[in-house]
């Protein structure tokens, strides 16, 4: 019966042994979580896009409305058509918050544009181009081409290990109006 004690002993030595080693990974764990030197890039950023967005898209549709009610000629024609246009792309250039957001950071089909290039023209011909604003029925369809707006994210602290992250956000919109000026958006 005496060959027994020794292997219990042993197991009991393993048992200590495999305690005292989790607990060394664990204390190691804790202390270099203390002495790491990472940074973490903060999503603030793209919040306030999607932020931006939500406020772009109200501004628009008070500005479709207002194009709307100030546009000349017959619903249907394509007098009116232009007419409405025009007024909806000159209160984009007349807002500055409008303009802002759209031009900051744009990229189109995947090339940047570059500042010279952003002006009433990109608007009426790339964003808001012909094809996007046409009669079907009873409704003016009205569209925003798919634009895109990229960032760079990098930490606060850039003393410490930091990984930067590359943010790319594409958006798009199609609203319809009836006759009687209502935005539905399609």
């Amino acid at each position: 019966m005496m060959m027994n004690k020794r292997g219990q002993i042993f197991a009991l030595f393993l048992v200590f042994f495999t305690l005292l080693l989790c607990i060394l990974v664990v204390a190691l764990y804790l202390y270099q979580q203390g002495n790491t030197q990472a940074s973490l890039v903060s999503p603030v950023s793209v919040l306030n896009t999607r932020d931006d967005l939500a406020l772009f898209e109200l501004r628009e549709v008070q500005l479709i409305k207002t194009s709307f009610a100030n546009a000349n000629g017959n619903f249907g024609d394509e007098s009116f058509k232009t007419s409405f246009k025009e007024n909806y792309i000159n209160g984009v250039m007349g807002d500055d918050d409008m303009k802002g957001f759209l031009f900051d950071g744009l990229f189109m089909g995947g090339v940047e544009i570059r500042e010279q290039d952003k002006g009433k023209n990109l608007l009426e011909d790339g964003i808001y181009s012909d094809s996007l604003v046409y009669f079907e029925g009873d409704n003016l369809n009205f569209g925003r081409a798919k634009i895109e707006k990229r960032k760079l994210l990098v930490a606060k602290n850039q003393s410490k290990i930091d990984f930067p992250v590359y943010f790319r956000f594409e958006f798009d919109k199609k609203y319809l109006i009836n006759k009687n000026g209502e935005v539905v958006r399609a």
